[in-house]
């Protein structure tokens, strides 16, 4: 893992070895997508949560040089959570951002190492019933390695590793007013693991 991490970082940061299998001008269009569920009981009690969360992350870059790529993107969540006594609760999140990533190549092979840093603007709201709860928004900053296979000249799959992250958000409840601000540093490289296509035009 830490050998992943100094060459996306030397990916990143200047070293070119290789090039990427990418020509000045083209387009990548892909993302990834992601569902998840899961419920919690308490031990011999009928207290029963099942949770569900859906997630969608579209992003369209454009080859500077053919290891450097710039770009959009439009990450979404969505999660909805329902316990014992039938109570609802559903949080959305919407984050658009930019991005810039630096690919080098594995030697004479179709694989890549990746470095990527992102920034985005992120708001969402919390409902409990079909009540507004809360409203938030912030932003965020995040570099994640990863690594790319170009399964043919206009098709490739890849995945990322979690990255070092900060986010800063404030969350405004809805019945009082009050605003609470909040502050994350994240690094979680070997906790979180996406993966992705992307097409090339």
């Amino acid at each position: 893992m830490k050998k992943l991490i100094v060459l996306a970082a030397v990916a990143l940061f200047g070293t070119q070895v290789a090039k990427a299998q990418f020509s000045k001008g083209d387009v990548i269009l892909g993302g990834n997508l992601n569902v998840t569920t899961s419920s919690q009981k308490v031990k011999d009690t009928d207290n029963k949560t099942t949770s569900t969360s859906f997630g969608i992350s579209p992003k369209v870059g454009v080859a500077l040089t053919p290891n450097w790529v710039i770009g959009v993107f439009a990450r979404s969540e969505f999660s909805n959570d329902k316990n014992v006594a039938g109570v609802k609760t559903k949080s959305s999140d919407i984050t658009p951002g930019v991005f810039v990533r630096n690919y080098h190549m594995i030697g004479e092979s179709k694989f890549a190492f990746f470095a990527e840093a992102n920034a985005g603007y992120h708001f969402g709201t919390d409902k409990t019933d079909d009540t507004k709860t809360a409203t938030y928004n912030g932003f965020s900053v995040r570099v994640l390695p990863g690594i790319t296979y170009f399964v043919s000249k206009h098709f490739m799959l890849e995945g990322a590793f979690g990255g070092l992250s900060y986010a800063y958000d404030q969350k405004k409840a809805e019945a009082t007013g009050v605003k609470t601000n909040t502050s994350t540093f994240n690094f979680d490289f070997p906790k979180e693991f996406q993966v992705g296509v992307n097409w090339i035009f």
